[in-house]
């Protein structure tokens, strides 16, 4: 059996794989944000939202999470990219606010 300093070990270097996820998971949400904005759709879609919350209570199924942590989880997640897609969103020019290069 895992000694308790091996078992945070193991704890550390999933963390490390979680934030690095998340982390990945967030940038494509900003160029989503860009995306969107280009296409002059709104930042935020509550339909898709649902989808994902359910998306992810769904996947607990398989693993030893509960329904609870799963949509808690997804809910965290979902807060921060939407606080981040809003900022970019508002801060990054539209296509027709964006300066013409001129040469």
């Amino acid at each position: 059996m895992p000694s308790v300093d091996e078992l945070r070990k193991q704890i550390e270097s999933i963390d490390k794989d979680i934030i690095d996820l998340i982390a990945t998971r967030m940038e494509i949400a900003d160029e989503l944000a860009k995306e969107k904005k280009h296409s002059s759709q709104g930042y935020w879609d509550t339909g898709v939202e649902r989808a994902v919350i359910d998306r992810y209570m769904e996947l607990c199924e398989d693993v030893s999470l509960s329904v609870g942590e799963a949509k808690l989880i997804a809910e965290v997640i979902l807060k921060i990219s939407k606080e981040r897609q809003k900022l970019l969103y508002d801060s990054e020019p539209s296509v027709q606010e964006k300066p013409i290069k001129r040469k």
